[in-house]
């Protein structure tokens, strides 16, 4: 079934003077809305000397359709490209002059969204606007562009393919969606990628590269009063959006019984892994997840690396529980020894599992998991950099005060909350499971 999309046309708007609106101050963090639709948050900084910016556009592989995954991703790399006022004729090309200004920047593709970034010195907050005001409608991008780019991305992609943990999670993840396009890996298929062409990718640019499909987050060692003069006058003259920006209604149906899946390839090592369908980041039940996986994986402490690690069956565990818009899926991933047997680990995380239900988790596993995820959230926004691209996380999952409020959530859970979950989310009926059996 194919992704679906909505958008109907609307009647572009009359010209209007740019005006910055101020929507509210809340944790520190002062949010404006432009008359074009871009959305601002901005923090200030005193630590260091520099400034962080990162504009997040709500689009990634969520939003592709059967032909063209892999759109999202090619087109962050072809964006580094030329753009009408910074390219190699005028000797701005992007990279180069984000280099000679002192930045690190970069950009990344996920599942809900995609996001352009940059740390830099405080005193050039005006040239990272301008640039980044520049590409969203500027992109000069064309097929020798993408000839050059696709070079890059066919070695990104065969890395994946190369890639015993993602080889499984992909396998389980497409098994564990059947409609819902987050069962297609961010890269997209081969098939899609390689049938790419500048015009298509034009088309998508044109789509979902608008100010009104955007948020600009800002954190650093500037003023209010530059941020707020630097954004009106580079992003306020950019225009919305002259169409209504399509929508991804698909949703998954419910999952009514387990679900697995073998692989087999020469890959050197034995994994498996267990999915189950959780809610999406903004649910009120997602604090209570990340503690319960965090109860079973998280840390030396935890069940799981007790009864399965510390036992010698396997090497390690890893939790992936990513915060998406929509409901998508936590994993349990494991790597074997030659100890352990797929069936025997497997059935010693569903025993944990079911004890959990059955009977629940303590108050010092629940206290040790708040103290280990309160200190990740930290970590998360530690400096200016990990701010902003904790900001682009949340804005993606649709409500970019998750970055803070989510420590008084996590804080507030019982044991209660933990058990309830576990009964309603992680039981058999809600399950895909896989096994990457290596066959050296």
């Amino acid at each position: 079934m194919a992704t679906k999309r909505k958008g109907k046309k609307t009647t572009p708007a009359r010209s209007v003077i740019p005006s910055l609106k101020k929507v509210r101050t809340i944790y520190g963090v002062s949010e404006y809305q432009l008359s074009n639709g871009l959305r601002i948050l901005f923090r200030q900084v005193k630590s260091s000397p520099t400034v962080a910016v990162c504009i997040t556009y709500h689009v990634g592989s969520r939003n592709e359709v059967k032909g063209h995954t892999g759109a999202t991703h090619i087109l962050e790399h072809l964006l580094f490209k030329d753009s009408k006022n910074f390219n190699k004729k005028n000797h701005k090309a992007i990279t180069d002059y984000l280099e000679w200004l002192g930045a690190h920047m970069n950009a990344t593709t996920s599942l809900d969204r995609t996001n352009y970034y940059e740390l830099l010195p405080r005193e050039r907050l005006e040239d990272a606007l301008a640039i980044e005001a520049d590409r969203m409608r500027g992109a000069l991008f064309t097929d020798k562009d993408l000839a050059s780019e696709m070079v890059v991305v066919r070695n990104e992609y065969e890395r994946g393919r190369n890639n015993p943990y993602e080889i499984l999670n992909e396998a389980v993840t497409e098994h564990t969606f059947s409609v819902h396009p987050y069962r297609i890996p961010t890269i997209g298929t081969k098939e899609d990628i390689e049938n790419s062409t500048a015009k298509t990718l034009r088309d998508f640019y044109d789509t979902y590269y608008w100010p009104n499909n955007a948020t600009l987050a800002i954190v650093g060692d500037v003023s209010k009063s530059d941020v707020e003069a630097l954004v009106l006058k580079y992003f306020g003259a950019v225009p919305q959006s002259p169409n209504s920006i399509p929508t991804m209604d698909t949703v998954e149906p419910e999952q009514l019984e387990p679900r697995s899946c073998i692989v087999k390839k020469p890959v050197g090592i034995s994994i498996v892994e267990i999915a189950h369908k959780t809610p999406a980041a903004s649910d009120p039940d997602y604090p209570a997840v990340a503690a319960l996986v965090t109860i079973l994986a998280g840390g030396f402490a935890s069940r799981l690396q007790q009864t399965i690690v510390d036992t010698g069956l396997a090497s390690d565990i890893h939790i992936v529980l990513l915060p998406t818009i929509d409901p998508s899926s936590t994993s349990l991933i494991v790597s074997l020894t030659e100890k352990g047997t797929p069936e025997q680990v497997l059935g010693l995380i569903r025993a944990e599992l079911n004890a959990v239900v059955e009977i629940g988790v303590t108050r010092a596993e629940l206290k040790r998991a708040q103290t280990r995820i309160l200190g990740q959230l930290a970590h998360d926004r530690d400096g200016a950099m990990n701010e902003v691209s904790a900001l682009s996380e949340a804005v993606a999952a649709g409500d970019w005060t998750l970055v803070y409020r989510s420590e008084d959530d996590v804080k507030a859970l019982t044991v209660r909350d933990i058990q309830r979950i576990a009964k309603q989310y992680f039981i058999p009926n809600n399950e895909t499971s896989g096994t990457l059996v290596n066959t050296l």
